[in-house]
């Protein structure tokens, strides 16, 4: 969860970041499901969400480099035959809800080894934010940085200006985290050292939301799901500490509560401060104070490896609004699907109702995230594959941190890197997963309907599924 190398040859980067994991010991080293026993089954997060990981603002494991992984570009296709026979008997699995659509591709030339249903318009929950990754990685810079201003205002007032950064400390930045790389008391301490050179021990913190604007929440996101902590609201200033957690409600409004603490802050360095209201902050104000977020896309990277519905929607409308876009769902969505269709991406049977896979009634074929996946891991799309990198390591991070921890799944530890969805009656899974003869694959899995023995039992068999192609060398 923490900035990555930068990405280097086409595909390359991908393998390495999966190639490495291959070797670490699995007997109780790591947290998670890297044990000898059978993994802890903890109960469900209903719904759209994914347990969170055990530490989620610790910096992901150091990557070692395996020699094998240099020649992974030239080993062996799997061959498809082989691939069907391996795989099919563990779809007819009784864990699984009765439709399953599948896509399994060659990473480096996109051949197909095998498809099921691959065409079918599913329901895809979180797998969804692919979608919206890839719109915001064509769009935004993905080195710049969200920042976070103080100008001067009048009556001597100050105005917090909002740019997009939603993970930001209450206290000190941490300039090695993701999470809370800006800090307000770091933004209140250059304040404050400019007041004072003007004689000034108080002001009003005014606050300003003009960037991106758009409604608090998705437009066909179930109410509850918010008031229980499931999501966040969607805003262009929040806090690192106010993010999504199940159980606690989220607050009524990110901005204000953010400016509350930025107020606090300037107390901290000696200024007495009173919140006021929204505003507008005056064109060439003078600049009291800033601080940077880390680069975007180290951000999305977050925002996907914590399936955070927030802040994908969040960085979705700041790069609709970059494309000249209003801020409501369906224009974000609107702007998300023409972005692909730009790019060539054939969208036949998807339907979005909004950026992150949470609201009812998206549906997407296996097709095309397969496609986008192999996007990334062929060099076909340079930016993407930074993104695609970030995703988080199976049993190590993110929202795969407790996955393939079966006996019969193992083999995808440290081997896969995939996005999760969850949803009532849906599980999936989409990423890249290194074979047994170290050929990079690119696969999407989608299984919809009842599940007879509940989400666990189906999540652990959409495991197993990928585990195999690990295990595999099907050449």
């Amino acid at each position: 969860m923490r900035t990555a190398g930068r990405v280097a040859a086409a595909g390359t980067a991908v393998v390495v970041l999966l190639g490495g994991y291959a070797a670490l010991d699995v007997y109780d080293k790591v947290p998670g499901v890297l044990t000898t026993t059978d993994a802890q089954r903890d109960p469900v997060p209903v719904p759209g969400h994914t347990a969170p990981p055990p530490a989620a603002s610790a910096a992901p494991p150091v990557v070692p480099k395996v020699e094998a992984v240099a020649q992974a570009a030239d080993a062996p296709v799997p061959a498809p035959a082989k691939v069907s026979a391996l795989v099919s008997p563990l779809l007819k699995s009784r864990y699984l809800g009765p439709t399953t659509a599948l896509t399994i591709r060659d990473g480096r030339t996109g051949q197909h080894l095998m498809d099921v249903d691959a065409d079918g318009a599913h329901t895809p929950a979180s797998i969804t934010k692919m979608l919206s990754a890839y719109a915001i990685a064509r769009t935004l810079d993905l080195g710049a940085t969200l920042d976070t201003t103080v100008v001067e205002s009048s009556g001597g007032s100050v105005v917090l200006v909002a740019g997009g950064d939603t993970v930001l400390n209450p206290g000190s930045g941490d300039p090695n985290a993701v999470t809370g790389r800006a800090g307000l008391d770091d933004l209140a301490a250059q304040v404050a050292k400019q007041l004072k050179a003007q004689g000034r021990t108080s002001t009003t913190v005014g606050y300003d939301v003009s960037y991106a604007p758009g409604p608090l929440q998705a437009a066909h996101w179930a109410q509850g799901n918010v008031d229980s902590g499931y999501t966040a609201r969607i805003a262009m200033l929040g806090l690192s500490t106010q993010r999504a957690h199940p159980g606690t409600p989220p607050p009524k409004d990110p901005a204000r509560s953010t400016a509350q603490a930025f107020v606090k802050a300037l107390a901290g360095q000696g200024i007495s401060a009173t919140l006021g209201g929204t505003t507008t902050a005056a064109e060439g104000a003078a600049r009291l104070g800033v601080v940077h977020s880390a680069p975007i896309v180290d951000v999305l990277g977050v925002a996907l490896q914590d399936s955070d519905n927030a802040m994908v929607e969040s960085l979705a409308r700041q790069a609709a609004a970059k494309a000249g876009r209003p801020g409501d769902t369906a224009s974000v969505v609107a702007w998300i699907t023409d972005t692909l269709k730009r790019d060539g991406i054939d969208l036949r049977g998807v339907r979005l109702a909004d950026a992150s896979g949470l609201g009812d009634g998206t549906t997407i074929p296996a097709r095309v995230l397969g496609d986008l996946i192999v996007r990334a891991t062929s060099g076909k799309s340079p930016r993407f594959e930074q993104v695609v990198s970030r995703l988080p390591v199976a049993g190590l991070n993110g929202t795969v941190h407790d996955r393939f921890g079966v006996p019969d799944a193992r083999a995808g530890v440290g081997v896969v890197r995939a996005k999760t969805g969850s949803l009532p009656s849906v599980t999936s899974l989409t990423g890249t997963v290194l074979d047994k003869d170290g050929r990079l694959l690119a696969f999407t899995l989608i299984n919809n309907g009842k599940q007879p023995r509940g989400p666990l039992d189906a999540r652990a068999q959409l495991d197993r599924v990928v585990a195999a192609l690990a295990g595999c060398g099907c050449r």
